[in-house]
């Protein structure tokens, strides 16, 4: 079993791919996509996902998103 300090623990893995880290206007980009081509609800950006990349709350890159950064 792997130290959970290994950089290729899935603990540290799991962290980085949350929507803050990643950017949610890539998210609902990505989701745009997805519903152009399928035509599924399923694949729609989520609503509030969606008014908060509009807001321009885009994670830790604008400094706010789901939670407040200093």
């Amino acid at each position: 079993m792997r130290d959970r300090k290994s950089p290729r623990s899935p603990w540290r893995r799991q962290r980085r791919h949350t929507t803050e880290e990643t950017a949610g206007h890539m998210a609902t980009r990505n989701a745009a996509q997805l519903y152009a081509e399928y035509k599924e609800p399923l694949y729609a950006a989520p609503p509030l996902l969606q008014r908060m990349v509009d807001a321009g709350r885009l994670g830790r890159k604008t400094g706010s998103g789901f939670y407040p950064y200093a």
